[in-house]
């Protein structure tokens, strides 16, 4: 979403009209799950992906078609067909894409959705659908909307303020339709929640952070990197990350943001260090958290963090030694193992291989054929 938002502002700001497309509903196994999003341009390219395949390109002409009327509509993309050689969109499942064109009049919206995703805050994205246009859109957040378009301030106001009353806390769940009577007329508004993205975490800036750091980003998390050696946390050394740190650890984790979308990553470069780091991630709601070394390390620092009186639930929620078992060696592929079961923490997966695992697909039926 991060790198989404950025490029639709920046196009918008440039004179373009885009089509965003969103994936709001599956149904079945499917390549993308809801909350995935593409921004379609006139000549059909396109950054980000629903999947590939002619489901795509189905969405791509959607876009185009937007683009061309003016209407934002929904596509039902269908991949249930039978598996033959001809196949080309057989994952078993069906997706619904909202696709909304966007131009100009909606830069106030899509730079606070920029800046609301580059600070990593939850916000609201309210899309006002008419019969024959798109009356406007807004993104919405805390006590008043943050930004909007294609009405003025005091029916944005309300608009909002009967969004909240009919919604409420449902939004946080799925994103859906609600009717608003808005001086007579019937307003359909497309609701979604945008929640705030994954942070990486990177608690050491030695060999392993190094690809950390890239692999990270290329998975879509903003990251951070720690470390208290100024040759080592620089941003001439991180160049991909988001915000580097360089301070004690205790010093710069004492007061650093943790959430249930914070995902660190303990590879100092010493035990005393882990021990500093780990002290002071515990129990505060990360939704990973691991640290690296041999069994042995770990054994003991786990021994001391008992004799100091750490909960022994906050203890097994330690993933340590960290990382998937894939045989790793070189610092890349260590960094590997480690995102591999942070993403299989965030995602929900088994870390089974899946040519062993024949029920998988039945047993997580949002899922497509590509792991």
């Amino acid at each position: 979403m991060r790198e989404i938002a950025v490029e639709l502002e920046r196009l918008l700001r440039g004179g373009e009209r885009v089509a965003l497309a969103t994936v709001v509903r599956t149904l079945g196994p499917t390549p993308r799950l809801p909350g995935t999003r593409m921004v379609v341009r006139r000549g059909g390219q396109h950054l980000g992906t629903v999947g590939g395949g002619c489901g795509e390109a189905q969405v791509v002409s959607a876009g185009l078609g937007a683009l061309d009327t003016g209407v934002p509509r929904m596509v039902r993309v269908d991949l249930t067909e039978e598996v033959t050689e001809a196949s080309e969109a057989a994952c078993g499942g069906t997706m619904d894409v909202l696709v909304v064109p966007w131009g100009a009049e909606l830069v106030p919206v899509a730079a606070a959705l920029r800046d609301a995703v580059v600070a990593r805050r939850s916000l609201w994205l309210l899309t006002c659908l008419g019969p024959q246009r798109v009356l406007g859109a807004m993104v919405a957040g805390g006590e008043e909307p943050l930004a909007w378009a294609g009405v003025d301030a005091e029916t944005a106001e309300f608009v909002y303020r009967a969004v909240k009353g009919c919604a409420g806390s449902s939004l946080s769940v799925r994103p859906g339709q609600v009717d608003v009577d808005v001086a007579g007329e019937r307003w359909k508004l497309f609701v979604e929640e945008i929640e705030a993205g994954p942070l990486l975490l990177i608690c050491g800036g030695g060999h392993i952070a190094l690809p950390l750091c890239r692999m990270g980003k290329m998975l879509g998390f903003a990251v951070v990197v720690v470390d208290d050696r100024p040759s080592f946390a620089s941003v001439e050394r991180f160049p991909e990350a988001d915000r580097v740190i360089c301070a004690p650890f205790e010093q710069a984790l004492e007061g650093f943001p943790v959430d249930g979308a914070t995902y660190a990553v303990v590879v100092t470069r010493g035990h005393r260090h882990d021990l500093e780091c780990v002290r002071k991630l515990l129990g505060r709601g990360a939704a990973y958290l691991g640290m690296i070394g041999s069994r042995r390390r770990v054994a003991g620092v786990l021994k001391l963090l008992r004799e100091e009186g750490w909960p022994e639930e906050w203890l097994a929620r330690l993933h340590s030694p960290i990382g998937l078992d894939i045989g790793a060696q070189t610092p890349e592929e260590i960094a590997l193992s480690i995102l591999a079961e942070i993403v299989q923490v965030r995602r929900g997966g088994t870390g089974r291989s899946l040519s062993l695992a024949p029920r998988l697909f039945a047993s997580r039926g949002s899922e497509g054929d590509e792991p």
